[in-house]
């Protein structure tokens, strides 16, 4: 920053019209990391016209940084009233590098975010560092699988619909996650990837519910009768085994003395699972 600053003042940039583009810098918008890439697109063009007709030779590298900090036609010329003759260019050239090392910054920022959730979530999804059996909440493992899931989910809408009231049961967590991944899996692959999705807990007498439902075309009645028998599938050879809701009845259970079963009609299918608030030890 201050080699660049010193670049300025060799420029016949006076201080205190560095000052004043200092404090118009500090004037910028809040970006538009959000807009339609084809509003910023022309928002870019707009700023590169502007500066090609005042004189600006690299138009075409500082436009990009001064649209995406929201900058506009009005700030270029309160920039340019600063600004006169040949101070224009290098005075924006600045202003655009300050505006995309905050923007880096930021990206890193989020990019850091992202990494510790994804860090946390593969943590919370294979149950690392823990013991079998634990008093969970059902929510996290169902949170961790749909982030795990995610490369899967983005043409698919996640609706979560959790009850204020549900209760932390006693749980094999890692088993948990199996269950919701297998389930979770065979919705999006009914909905051909794209759809709506959703996550739901609440509370019924004794048990904790929990029911995952998709928008895809439903299962006949045959099929719904045979789906958690194992090797049955209805995919094509190669594209699944017939083992992961049978996988899933034997956690549910053998393993926890819940239930799972299917509710399809057409546009709709729940898979629900109900597991016991409080368990005996097989």
């Amino acid at each position: 920053m201050l080699s660049s600053v010193r670049q300025l003042t060799q420029q016949n940039i006076m201080p205190a019209q560095l000052a004043a583009l200092d404090a118009l810098r500090s004037e910028a918008g809040p970006g538009s990391a959000d807009l339609d890439p084809l509003v910023r697109a022309d928002r870019e063009q707009a700023l590169a016209s502007w500066l090609s007709h005042h004189g600006v030779t690299r138009a075409w590298t500082i436009a990009p940084p001064l649209a995406a900090a929201g900058v506009d036609l009005d700030w270029c010329a309160r920039a340019a009233a600063i600004l006169d003759g040949p101070a224009l260019e290098p005075g924006l050239e600045w202003t655009a590098s300050t505006f995309s090392v905050v923007t880096l910054l930021s990206e890193v920022k989020e990019s850091t975010r992202r990494i510790s959730e994804l860090v946390a979530a593969v943590r919370s999804y294979t149950q690392m560092d823990r013991a079998s059996m634990q008093h969970i909440a059902v929510t996290d493992g169902l949170d961790s699988t749909l982030v795990m899931l995610g490369h899967r989910l983005r043409e698919v809408k996640v609706i979560r619909e959790y009850g204020a009231d549900v209760p932390m049961i006693d749980a094999y967590a890692g088993e948990l996650n199996q269950v919701w991944t297998n389930v979770i899996d065979n919705a999006v692959d009914a909905m051909g990837g794209s759809g709506t999705l959703r996550v739901t807990t609440r509370v019924d007498a004794a048990d904790v519910v929990i029911e995952v439902g998709d928008t895809g075309p439903g299962m006949p009645p045959e099929v719904a009768a045979r789906a958690f028998e194992a090797f049955y599938t209805t995919k094509d050879v190669g594209k699944g085994t017939g083992l992961g809701l049978d996988i899933a009845r034997r956690i549910v259970v053998e393993r926890h003395g819940g239930t799972i079963m299917i509710d399809s009609q057409p546009e709709e299918t729940i898979l629900r699972v109900r597991l016991p608030i409080s368990r005996k030890t097989p």
